[in-house]
């Protein structure tokens, strides 16, 4: 039986809901993973399950394969068509889908932040790429056939309720997708030793950034020098590492802005801030307001 969808100031921060909404029959998650497969003219998604705008709480793959919408990621627009997938991480900002045609379907993929340290993915360079740059990419006809077949694979397998099976087909998942990516720019899909750093450090980032703001302890956690990790970052990705840190601290603040009651204290207490002030200087420089005013206009 479907559970109640839990939100606050109509922003999603439950998902547990979707789970039965998958490859029928059969439960189909292990914990903290889900196999999903949308179709519009039978789940009423768009209109009766997602709410005007939400914060995404696990890392989300989608794929089109009938039809369209546009969606906003990140106050982003986008506009995708069959074929197309895009990969979102836990705290970005979605607006409610907008269809473009009569009938839509969907495969999507949520994995948990657990499921992800407990993995210990290294995310491939292409998807990194994607998810600070651009999340959205096309495939072809070819390749969204073999995501499907991926996702039957996932649906059997996880029904099996075999974990550790589990991680290794979604790790192979991920570099099926790195290498479709990286061929459609005529790259090879190797993985260089900066690749493997910058995607280490996008980890411990997306785990730690509220309790460490400091590029310090990551570089020491990945056993470099602070100017090594820094400039491995910015070669890899074009941004600077401590820009990456901010930019995963603010997520995750406008986050329990938007879906708790947390009071503003509260907050910076647990995003690891000195003070109240602390913390709404910091937020005021990265989202051009005052936390109180972000959560007052959502």
């Amino acid at each position: 039986m479907a559970q109640k969808i839990q939100h606050e100031e109509n922003i999603l921060t439950d998902f547990s809901i979707f789970k039965w909404m998958s490859f029928i029959p059969g439960e189909t998650s292990v914990d903290d993973i889900a196999v999903m497969k949308f179709d519009s003219s039978t789940t009423g998604l768009f209109q009766k399950i997602l709410p005007d705008q939400y914060f995404t709480p696990c890392y989300t793959l989608q794929f089109v394969t009938k039809g369209g919408f546009q969606a906003s990621i990140n106050n982003q627009d986008y506009n995708l068509q069959a074929n197309d997938g895009y990969l979102i991480i836990p705290d970005f900002f979605m607006r409610r889908l907008k269809p473009t045609s009569e009938h839509m379907e969907l495969y999507v993929l949520c994995i948990s932040r657990k499921f992800m340290m407990d993995m210990n993915l290294q995310f491939p360079l292409a998807l990194i790429s994607h998810i600070y740059i651009h999340p959205v990419w096309h495939m072809s006809a070819q390749k969204i056939q073999g995501v499907i077949h991926y996702f039957e694979l996932l649906r059997e397998v996880i029904d099996t309720q075999n974990r550790t099976a589990t991680m290794h087909l979604v790790n192979s998942f991920f570099h099926f997708l790195a290498g479709d990516i990286a061929n459609t720019k005529q790259n090879v899909p190797s993985v260089s030793r900066n690749e493997e750093i910058t995607g280490r450090f996008l980890h411990l980032v997306d785990a730690h950034c509220d309790r460490h703001h400091n590029l310090d302890w990551y570089a020491e956690q990945l056993c470099l020098t602070t100017r090594y990790v820094a400039n491995t970052v910015k070669e890899t990705l074009g941004m600077t590492a401590s820009s990456c840190i901010e930019f995963a601290l603010t997520q995750r603040a406008k986050t329990l802005l938007c879906t708790t009651s947390l009071s503003i204290q509260e907050i910076a207490d647990q995003l690891g801030f000195q003070n109240q002030s602390h913390f709404g200087t910091f937020f005021k420089r990265h989202a051009g307001m005052s936390p109180a005013a972000f959560r007052k206009q959502q």
